[in-house]
């Protein structure tokens, strides 16, 4: 029997909050109608390109609040993972979401204002439907992106990590764990020159092209 509709609302609250979400996410987030695999690559880095920055100055501008509204709950997952897949994501270990104190929070903050340089992905998969992840439609999911910002004459880098394209943008996924999704930017990242990358626009006051 199909909840009556305030007990499904308490239903979608409760499991939005066990993903670490304050409140119920809005629904209605959808995969993206993804192209054929020999404009994949096109596709995937038009869109980080284009989504990169607004994740940025999102992160700089309202740190732990952006972060919790970008992080897909599960009421926003429904007709797009399959329930085993997400059952599953339920009862993966995600961690305590950070708090507002979080130190990578300050330092999104003191980089507020800065522009994207370069990008490297890492792990850009297309997952087709009723596969083993169990998406029930293609989605395209960046596992990590290294992102390289910067401000006058100074530069900085951190990972995002855990990335899914919805008709509204790029979201965070899930199970990844809360202390992986973000990470708080460093000037003289150990990183910023490696460029081994699925996809990649580097600096280009980078040394070194993409590896990959």
């Amino acid at each position: 029997m199909r909840p009556a509709p305030r007990a499904e609302h308490a239903l979608a609250a409760a499991l939005a909050l066990s993903l670490g979400c304050a409140s119920p996410p809005s629904p209605g987030l959808r995969p993206v109608a993804l192209p054929s695999a020999e404009r994949g690559p096109t596709f995937a880095r038009a869109q980080l390109e284009r989504g990169l920055p607004a994740l940025m100055r999102a992160l700089s501008e309202r740190g732990r609040d952006a972060y919790r509204g970008l992080r897909l709950g599960e009421a926003q997952l429904e007709g797009w993972l399959s329930p085993a897949a997400v059952a599953r994501g339920r009862t993966t270990f995600v961690g305590m979401i950070p708090g507002p104190g979080d130190r990578r929070w300050f330092a999104w903050r003191r980089w507020r204002g800065s522009a994207l340089l370069g990008w490297c992905a890492r792990g850009v998969r297309s997952h087709e439907a009723d596969g083993p992840e169990g998406f029930l439609h293609p989605t395209l999911v960046v596992e990590r992106v290294l992102v390289v910002g910067g401000r006058d004459e100074h530069r900085w880098a951190a990972w995002l990590e855990g990335l899914v394209l919805t008709g509204d943008g790029w979201r965070f996924a899930p199970w990844v764990p809360h202390a992986q999704s973000v990470e708080a930017p460093r000037r003289s990242h150990p990183d910023a020159d490696l460029w081994d990358c699925d996809l990649a626009s580097p600096p280009a006051t980078s040394a070194r092209r993409p590896g990959g």
